[in-house]
């Protein structure tokens, strides 16, 4: 990534252009896990404006410590979190966010060994119905799900962005993935 800290140093200096592909760079990156977070496409698009507006200003911060990516991680969560209190922590309730059409669409989905032409619907399908268990869960879980299975990063990765300690990384990741199996087990067998 010594790219990202060239293109950082020619922004300290001036460079407009550099700064632009950067964010060209990391734009799709900072969207998807804001979407994750938060499941609000709208929502996503100007939490990540306001993102690069952070690293537009505060530019001249960032010490090196840490790879360019983690410290926009760190930006990009920071946000998440601010936004997700100043709603003051709603978590939706997923036995009343799900209708009984949607707990079927998801007994299909999951029951259905068949491959046709309408997987790609249905996969699609459960992509909404696992973003909306993903937004059902605690904040700090929530994101460690979207960190680790969605942007794919490592322990350590997680470990820096989110400032906890790699056990803790392991210890919240394997609660996220209990409790969202959880609530997707649930809807399943509601759907029956």
């Amino acid at each position: 990534m010594e790219e990202d800290f060239e293109l950082l140093a020619k922004f300290k200096k001036g460079d407009q252009q550099a700064f632009e592909l950067l964010v060209r760079k990391y734009k799709t990156t900072v969207f998807n896990t804001i979407y994750s977070i938060m499941g609000n496409a709208q929502e996503a698009d100007d939490t990540a404006q306001e993102v690069f507006l952070k690293v537009y200003t505060k530019a001249d911060s960032f010490k090196g410590e840490s790879s360019f990516s983690t410290w926009l991680y760190r930006i990009t969560i920071n946000r998440c979190v601010d936004e997700l209190r100043r709603r003051k922590n709603k978590i939706i309730s997923y036995e009343t966010e799900f209708n009984q059409e949607e707990k079927l669409k998801l007994k299909d989905v999951l029951a259905s060994k068949e491959r046709d032409i309408t997987e790609e619907l249905r996969k699609n399908e459960l992509q909404d119905i696992i973003q909306k268990a993903i937004n059902s869960l605690p904040e700090k879980y929530r994101i460690i799900i979207t960190l680790k299975e969605m942007e794919g990063l490592s322990y350590i990765e997680i470990s820096q962005i989110m400032k906890i300690s790699l056990a803790k990384v392991k210890i919240w990741l394997f609660r996220a993935r209990q409790k969202l199996k959880g609530k997707l087990a649930f809807l399943y067998s509601q759907g029956e």
